[in-house]
């Protein structure tokens, strides 16, 4: 009879530091995911007019901004987005002026195996050399700011009428981590949610365990 009790007691003190350690790593600040506010710019083209040009700023805790080009320059029209100061960039398929921005759709990852480019002939959709194919619904950019955070922004393209929307826009918080965008797999629990189900699981594995002995 000791040799049950020692061993529930044992039983019971590792169930207890199982649930001190999720409790505790629930409690360590984590790295989060920040909606950019896009208030005012998700008109036509990011509401600049044909020759016009709008930024958004501050974009990030970087300083890093948003371009909207809707100008002409350097030979015709440029319609599209890019990502300026420093390292920064939509991530493309390089950075010549034929080089197009990359097309990411719903759970796709935004991280650094990507080419991240600065010039803005690279990510516009249309420039007097070339065009991108429509983007569609689910349709996003990845980006990567001067401070080193992952972005997308949510956008339509249609390549027939020359116009863009944007839709959404966010980034991680923390440099150097990658970002997900939406329409992927389902969210890691939270804190809270993540101790219930730890007290739900040690209590079935203790009946068991307590059935067995029996």
């Amino acid at each position: 009879m000791s040799s049950f009790r020692c061993s529930l007691k044992n039983f019971r003190w590792v169930a207890l530091v199982a649930l001190l350690g999720v409790g505790l790593l629930g409690g360590v600040s984590k790295a989060a995911v920040v909606d950019i506010n896009l208030t005012g710019y998700t008109g036509d083209n990011g509401g600049a007019a044909v020759g016009g040009f709008a930024q958004i700023n501050p974009f990030g805790p970087s300083g890093t901004r948003l371009l909207i080009f809707n100008q002409y320059n350097t030979g015709g029209l440029y319609t599209g987005l890019s990502v300026g100061d420093g390292s920064a960039g939509i991530a493309a398929s390089g950075s010549t002026f034929f080089d197009t921005p990359s097309k990411f759709t719903a759970g796709a990852t935004i991280d650094g195996s990507s080419t991240y480019a600065s010039p803005f002939s690279a990510t516009v959709f249309s420039n007097p050399g070339r065009s991108v194919p429509d983007f569609g619904s689910n349709s996003f950019l990845g980006f990567r700011t001067s401070g080193g955070q992952y972005g997308y922004i949510e956008v339509t393209w249609t390549a027939s009428t020359n116009t863009f929307r944007l839709i959404s826009a966010a980034y991680e918080s923390t440099p150097g981590v990658a970002i997900q965008t939406p329409g992927g797999q389902a969210p890691v629990p939270e804190p809270a949610s993540a101790m219930i189900a730890s007290l739900f699981l040690g209590g079935v594995a203790l009946r068991r365990w307590r059935n067995k002995r029996a």
